[in-house]
């Protein structure tokens, strides 16, 4: 497959998967009334949804070509700020 195909059906992929996430999001507004009523029904709606998002990043990640971030446990360190941002200084305005 040459690389302008590549591009296409990627881009095709892409596109197929802003759809899917919007139609997700429309099923989550439409049935949120009826999970607060049923904890069963909310339970099996997160294993679903989790389901069809752990798909839909997989895929991103093999049209990408990126790796998983790996989520890491533990404390967080404090923020780092730059001290000309600190300043208020701007690096345009020195």
């Amino acid at each position: 497959m040459n690389a302008s195909n590549r591009e296409r059906v990627e881009l095709h992929m892409l596109t197929s998967l802003a759809r899917s996430q919007r139609a997700l999001c429309r099923i989550i507004e439409t049935i949120a009334d009826q999970v607060a009523v049923s904890e069963q029904l909310a339970v099996h709606m997160a294993e679903n949804l989790k389901t069809i998002s752990e798909y839909q990043r997989s895929m991103i990640q093999r049209i990408t070509k990126q790796n998983p971030c790996q989520r890491r446990l533990g404390t967080p360190g404090k923020p780092w700020i730059s001290k000309n941002v600190a300043r208020g200084s701007s690096p345009t305005h020195d």
